[in-house]
């Protein structure tokens, strides 16, 4: 029987969600062909990946979902017990960071430039930008 588990997300874009878990500095291995990375769960499972996040002996696959979403998926109660991060805590941080590269991607896409950010107390991160022209 398996252990792991899906965590549905609303992220479509991989490269910005690779950006994100960088950012974050996890250490991650992306898949370079159609065989994906091998993520590792409980007592030796495995599973393929576009993207393996090393949380230590477990870890968080992500994979494509059949809406064109990303999901993460892991055995995560090893990666709880083995590296203190839950479930809804990881997904949370990850989706934060990746809001945070896909505003400051479209910005600059539209030939903003970022002049200010800001990270309030509640963990609100407040961008302002600039164009000139």
């Amino acid at each position: 029987m398996s252990h792991f588990t899906k965590c549905a997300t609303k992220i479509t874009q991989l490269a910005a969600l690779q950006t994100a878990l960088e950012q974050l500095g996890h250490k991650i291995v992306v898949a370079t062909d159609e065989q994906g990375v091998t993520v590792r769960g409980y007592q030796g499972q495995t599973m393929k990946a576009d993207i393996c996040i090393d949380m230590g002996k477990y870890d968080i696959g992500v994979v494509k979902a059949e809406d064109g979403t990303y999901e993460f998926v892991s055995d995560w109660w090893g990666v709880e017990t083995t590296h203190g991060t839950t479930e809804a805590k990881f997904t949370e941080e990850v989706n934060q960071k990746y809001a945070y590269v896909r505003v400051v991607e479209a910005c600059q896409q539209a030939g903003y430039s970022l002049d200010n950010i800001t990270t309030k107390e509640d963990g609100t991160v407040q961008l302002a930008a600039v164009k000139w022209g």
